[in-house]
């Protein structure tokens, strides 16, 4: 480094961290978002395909044809969502808070997870929120805290003792994470529990102080809960994290928007 390059502060190192980890979720998206993505670009190749046949053979009729133009609509919907969620995970994304609707979010950020989850053969159990919500918050950072806790509880199976570990006889503990929206008392709480056997000793009580990780191989900065603690701070709530039976419970309680409910 140049002499007299000054060293960065404090805050823009924070900063820097903040900008790698979310980098570090693109990358894990990347996948299953193209994954997904082409499942409706699939789905509309094949209408378009069977609305030019009819046509070359002259029998397509008004009927079948607002059918399959229907279809390719409600797909081109679905891709531009799951576009949409992956450009809130952009640096140049706009993180001002926004009047939003929180399970709309989630289930966004849920649909771009969908190839880890088969992947790593979790089932996923969605629960959306039965009220409608309205929350003063940016939509990029609720679905990237989502992503973040999500993520914690996939990789969690994989410190998990895998099958062939276990004693004759003896069943492993179930792949499955569940995701519970509910509106209580004037706040929206998301819960993410998982089966994977629990926290790491010592854990929980430095869960969220950064660079906070069990893996041991440096794959992980440790950054996903730290940034998941500063959202919920920043809007007046609070993230915490329980040992359950089978494993462990992310929770995560912000303020509702009374204005808009």
């Amino acid at each position: 480094m140049p002499a007299d390059q000054d060293c960065p502060s404090t805050e823009e190192l924070a900063r820097r961290l903040e900008h790698s980890a979310r980098l570090a979720s693109v990358g894990k998206l990347a996948s299953s978002a193209a994954h997904e993505m082409n499942q409706p670009l699939n789905v509309i190749r094949m209408a378009a395909f069977n609305l030019r046949r009819a046509i070359e053979k002259g029998t397509l009729d008004s009927e079948s044809a607002l059918a399959k133009l229907e279809r390719i609509d409600t797909q081109i919907s679905r891709a531009a969502r799951l576009v949409g969620g992956m450009k809130s995970f952009a640096p140049t994304s706009a993180d001002l808070p926004e009047t939003i609707n929180p399970s709309q979010c989630i289930a966004t950020a849920l649909e771009l997870m969908a190839k880890r989850f088969t992947a790593a053969d979790i089932q996923l159990e969605h629960s959306a929120s039965e009220d409608d919500v309205a929350l003063s918050a940016s939509s990029s950072a609720l679905q990237e805290a989502v992503v973040h806790l999500v993520d914690n509880a996939i990789e969690a199976y994989d410190e998990a003792p895998q099958p062939d570990a276990f004693a004759d006889g003896e069943e492993p503990s179930p792949r499955w994470i569940k995701v519970a929206e509910a509106a209580v008392d004037g706040k929206f709480v998301l819960k993410v529990e998982d089966a994977a056997g629990g926290l790491v000793p010592g854990m929980a009580d430095c869960a969220f102080a950064p660079f906070t990780t069990s893996a041991g191989d440096a794959s992980h900065a440790g950054l996903g809960l730290t940034i998941c603690a500063a959202f919920a701070e920043s809007m007046g709530g609070t993230v915490t994290l329980d040992q359950t039976e089978l494993g462990s419970l992310a929770t995560l309680t912000v303020p509702i928007d009374q204005s808009e409910s």
